[in-house]
């Protein structure tokens, strides 16, 4: 599935009518500030305008995993995460970011001017929650592979067909390789070893974040 944005098919002039009625907050954050701490309701939705952050759920013991990562336009909030009960999550900035607050009942309301394009939005809304569920199923299906051997293959595997690498195609992974092991909720000189093992092994080439599955 392509990757959608809440602007798409929204004219510049159509978007700067429509925030009037959003009635939007901004504000900028610095590296490992709290951006939004998940309560009971469905209050509010954010959007990442630039920066990049981080969704953490924290267990009952406070252990701490990374749950997604956020870049420019992508939205967070409980309405697109469905936590679970007995957790806390937090997003966190991991860079200096700005991004933009509107309660939730102002984007799926129609407005009483009635834009044109608040339908398209709310569309839009709509496929960004699909394509979430569809990345929060692949993580959690990688978490739950038994071995750090079989998170990284899933892993390249998925990167190698999202990247539309062909066999014997070198492709490009978006973490940086402490970011990859925090991804996978692996330690990351066992995963560097795993990685060095692949290797020996025969099925896979790399460096840094250039990988190559040779099976």
């Amino acid at each position: 599935m392509k990757k959608r944005y809440f602007t798409d098919q929204i004219s510049k002039d159509s978007l700067e009518k429509m925030i009037l009625c959003f009635q939007p907050q901004y504000k900028t954050y610095q590296p490992g500030e709290t951006i939004l701490a998940y309560s009971d309701g469905l209050e509010q939705v954010g959007i990442l305008l630039s920066g990049s952050a981080k969704l953490y759920y924290i267990a009952e013991n406070g252990d701490t995993s990374l749950l997604e990562n956020y870049k420019d336009g992508d939205l967070f909030g409980e309405a697109f995460s469905l936590p679970l009960d007995n957790y806390e999550y937090i997003v966190t900035a991991s860079s200096t970011c700005r991004a933009v607050f509107v309660e939730y009942r102002h984007l799926v309301t129609p407005c009483q001017n009635a834009c044109q394009h608040h339908s398209q939005l709310i569309s839009n809304l709509f496929l960004m929650a699909a394509q979430k569920s569809q990345e929060l199923s692949l993580h959690i299906s990688i978490l739950n592979q038994p071995t750090i051997r079989k998170k990284l293959l899933a892993y390249l595997r998925y990167s190698q067909t999202a990247c539309n690498a062909h066999e014997k195609e070198y492709f490009e992974i978006p973490f940086s390789l402490g970011a990859l092991a925090e991804y996978l909720a692996v330690d990351r000189s066992a995963m560097m070893r795993e990685i060095r093992n692949l290797k020996k092994d025969g099925y896979l080439d790399s460096s840094r974040r250039r990988f190559l599955l040779k099976k």
